[in-house]
């Protein structure tokens, strides 16, 4: 008895000092909401980077279907996603957001890293680089390319070694036929770092394209930066509304329909089997959505809860 006694005050002492210690890590922090079935473990939240909105979480203790939301997301909306993604294995990032009601917005992620591995998704920031090259005649879009044997990597069903190719034919390749080799001669010719450059400029503060197209990843992105880009796309910021719209209307040629695929309307997006970006324009409702996973997701019953959830929304 004296033994039971003894255990139960150091489990009582213990259980204060954490209460304790919580409490202030609590007033250091924000406040971490998680979604996910009842059964799941609390996932260990990690403190926010200065300067930023999200409120993350470790995903070390965390359970499939767990997520932390940011701060202002809409909680119904998140718990819709949640639940769709219930089956994503590994890490993965989903931000919304209603072009017409800033105050409509979800960001939602099951990790602590502020990217993610991405591969087609990077493709969006090789095109907006080239439409910047042309605008600020750091390349001429009317100078043929001549294929190098070295730029048909694994072999090329359409191009050439020794070939010449108009730039623009090659960006059509790249978003219209998915055609890697054509991507990575224009991700090359303006350079990775000019690449990524231009995209910190446009606010992509977390993407970085490191490798060449063609494998599963090519580098990093976050669902923020696609979902921002994609906004100031839609909006005229990025290049001029002139441009932009060009841009906009290689997204909506993108055979790859990712979040999309069983939503009608207008649609721009890019994507794989990973990770999607759209814009999606349905029954009077304008706006952005985007996932970044690091391992197969079904992207379009995802795509389907934010589409269901927006389209209800007087």
């Amino acid at each position: 008895m004296k033994n039971k006694i003894f255990l139960g005050a150091i489990l009582s002492s213990f259980c204060a000092l954490a209460f304790y210690m919580t409490s202030i890590n609590h007033m250091k922090t924000q406040t971490l909401e998680i979604y996910g079935n009842s059964t799941a473990k609390v996932a260990q939240k990690s403190k926010m980077k200065e300067g930023t909105k999200q409120t993350r979480i470790t995903n070390g203790e965390s359970e499939i279907g767990e997520a932390a939301i940011s701060k202002n997301s809409n909680k119904n909306l998140a718990k819709d996603i949640v639940k769709a993604s219930s089956n994503v294995q590994g890490n993965y990032q989903v931000s919304v957001k209603d072009l017409n009601n800033p105050k409509i917005f979800a960001d939602l992620t099951n990790t602590s890293q502020d990217n993610l591995n991405a591969g087609n998704v990077l493709k969006l920031f090789v095109l907006l680089a080239y439409y910047k090259a042309v605008q600020d005649k750091s390349l001429n879009s009317a100078t043929p390319y001549k294929v190098k044997s070295s730029d048909l990597n694994g072999g090329d069903k359409v191009l050439k070694t020794d070939m010449a190719y108009s730039y623009t034919y090659l960006l059509d390749l790249m978003m219209r036929q998915q055609n890697n080799n054509a991507a990575n001669i224009i991700l090359n010719k303006i350079g990775k770092e000019k690449v990524n450059q231009t995209a910190k400029e446009f606010g992509a503060g977390n993407t970085e394209i490191t490798d060449n197209f063609g494998k599963d990843f090519a580098g990093k992105t976050s669902s923020g930066d696609l979902v921002n880009t994609m906004q100031k796309l839609y909006q005229g910021k990025i290049l001029g509304t002139n441009l932009d719209n060009q841009i906009l209307g290689q997204l909506a040629n993108f055979p790859e329909k990712g979040l999309a695929k069983n939503i009608s309307g207008v649609v721009y997006k890019i994507a794989d089997k990973k990770q999607g970006a759209a814009i999606i324009q349905e029954d009077g409702k304008t706006y952005t959505m985007a996932m970044v996973s690091e391992e197969d997701a079904d992207l379009a019953k995802i795509g389907d809860s934010i589409n269901n959830w927006m389209i209800k929304q007087k």
